[in-house]
């Protein structure tokens, strides 16, 4: 007969819910339960900070993802969801200086974004860890690409470092802005106009290098890519005319079916030309004709829908069918996708005449004359994904002469009339 075990209490066998736990059940009866509450700045006002060491966690009833950490000092608005088997957490900002609208805003635009695969946690984290632009000289004075291998390093552009550049030498890529650049640049060239372009020039070619460069892999803007004033004062306002398309459409004929139809979407849509290059088929939906564009600015992510119109739909459903690549664009290019497109627009221009034309004219072309067939400023901004519709009305719309001239007189035919009517 088996020996009988002991009786379940004191100084016996213990209990099994006191027995010690191991493993992942331990994490989760370990782990404090969050208290679901609507969030409004009354209610979490009135919640009070806990003891020092102690956290409070609170969700969201209006959004699942969205949770308020409470400690000694802060509270803290997160987004956390599991996907797959792994649990992100993204800080979203402390509260009251962000209310509870806007900490819902952020966190449905971070649950869009790992809906559409952009780890949020992932490139965050990079930009902490993003290289200054003084290493970013370091590795492009040694490494940029040169036609004859042979020859050392310009003196010219160690002298334009030492001079203006250096004085950036600690900040991270990102962190460079446009107006920072621009202000120095507009202000170098009242005395030296040459060497400011040439200044220009080498911050242009700087920040290329970390975008086409794996060990860069950088995704933010080129700072040092800005329309600048001509030596009149008047900013660049060049761009297709009617009397221009005939040329420029011969000029397209001379290229390659695949640099025609990226520059024609270019021009058809007003989006940048490095946008089209690096257009992916799965951004797209060439049923409805729209497509997405993830825009890396200031390490903040956003997305915007620009629309292609039937041409262009039309040429790219051609295209897709034929294609195998991710890109619509592909190329040998180290990114996947066409880099270089001067040879190209060499080629429209010498056949088409056109010397002074720049591709990025064909963005400025497209706005102007939406403008001429009456379509509203913020259509146009929206389209161009300009962030204000500032940047669209001064850099952007420029209205042709004939269309001017006709509007004038018919202004002041207008007056000529009402001035008959009123004498009769």
């Amino acid at each position: 007969m088996p020996e009988k075990l002991p009786k379940r209490g004191k100084n016996k066998l213990p209990s099994r819910k006191n027995l010690p736990i191991r493993g992942k059940k331990a994490k989760s009866k370990s782990r404090k339960l969050a208290t679901r509450l609507k969030f409004t700045k009354t209610a979490l006002a009135k919640i009070d900070h806990p003891e020092k060491g102690q956290r409070e966690i609170y969700r969201d009833t209006e959004n699942r993802h969205l949770a308020l950490r409470i400690t000694q000092t802060a509270k803290t608005f997160y987004w956390e969801k599991t996907i797959g088997g792994s649990q992100k957490k993204v800080t979203i900002g402390r509260f009251p200086d962000i209310n509870v609208e806007q900490a819902r805003v952020k966190a449905a635009d971070i649950s869009a974004d790992y809906t559409k695969g952009i780890d949020v946690q992932a490139f965050r984290k990079s930009m902490r860890q993003e290289e200054t632009f003084g290493a970013l000289w370091e590795d492009f004075r040694e490494n940029r690409p040169r036609r004859n291998k042979s020859r050392p390093y310009s003196k010219t552009l160690d002298d334009q470092w030492d001079r203006v550049l250096k004085r950036w030498e600690t900040k991270k890529l990102s962190d460079l802005s446009y107006s920072t650049v621009e202000k120095m640049i507009m202000k170098m060239r009242k005395r030296a106009p040459v060497y400011a372009n040439r200044v220009q020039r080498h911050g242009q070619a700087m920040y290329n290098y970390a975008r086409r460069n794996r060990k860069w892999a950088y995704r933010g803007d080129n700072p040092f890519e800005f329309d600048y004033e001509s030596e009149e004062g008047n900013e660049r306002t060049m761009r297709l005319e009617s009397k221009d398309m005939p040329a420029f459409m011969e000029g397209l004929a001379a290229c390659s079916e695949a640099m025609r139809l990226l520059f024609l979407t270019s021009l058809y849509t007003g989006r940048r030309i490095g946008e089209v290059q690096s257009m992916r088929w799965n951004a797209m939906n060439l049923d409805v004709g729209s497509w997405e564009i993830t825009v890396y600015k200031g390490g903040k992510v956003r997305h915007q829908k620009a629309v292609l119109p039937a041409k262009i739909i039309e040429s790219l459903s051609k295209r897709k069918a034929k294609s195998d690549s991710e890109w619509v664009f592909p190329s040998a290019s180290k990114s996947g996708h066409v880099q270089e497109i001067k040879k190209a627009w060499a080629t429209v221009r010498k056949a088409s005449g056109l010397r002074e034309l720049q591709a990025r004219d064909l963005r400025r072309t497209l706005a102007s004359w939406a403008q001429e067939v009456n379509v509203p400023m913020a259509v146009v901004q929206a389209q161009l994904g300009h962030s204000s519709i500032t940047t669209t009305a001064k850099h952007y719309t420029s209205i042709d002469i004939d269309i001017q001239r006709a509007a004038l007189e018919k202004t002041v035919a207008s007056m000529i009339t009402a001035a008959a009517n009123s004498l009769s």
